[in-house]
């Protein structure tokens, strides 16, 4: 495993403060390195709308059309979060499924869906 791999791209303000984050990691073993995984996205609250996600995700579709052999990207997101699940509709991602009440938050339930990107 190396840097393209498996890493986590920030955004900063100017004085150093992180305000965006995604983290990618890429398959292991000879059947899974086809695919690659965002295992999450994060902008702070103030920083929302700004586009910081999108850039973001923007450069993990770059990176990943760099490596060698990686076909798709996938990621799941709680379908209520309709804001996350447009942004990755724009953005190119499929979803490809659904798991009802994946996620349990005080006693509450909430479906997954499941995206991928086809890198081309």
């Amino acid at each position: 495993m190396n840097e393209q791999d498996d890493y986590i791209l920030g955004a900063f303000k100017e004085d150093g403060q992180i305000v965006g984050m995604v983290g990618f990691k890429r398959g292991q073993g000879m059947k899974f390195k086809h695919k690659g995984m965002i295992w999450g996205v994060y902008v702070a609250p103030d920083y929302r709308g700004k586009g910081i996600a999108k850039e973001l995700l923007q450069e993990v579709l770059r990176r990943g059309k760099d490596i060698e052999g990686l076909k798709q990207i996938n990621l799941s997101v709680v379908t209520a979060n309709k804001v996350a699940v447009g942004l990755y509709k724009i953005l190119g991602f499929e979803t490809y499924g659904t798991e009802k009440n994946a996620l349990e938050y005080h006693g509450r339930g909430y479906d997954e869906e499941y995206m991928t990107y086809y890198l081309r």
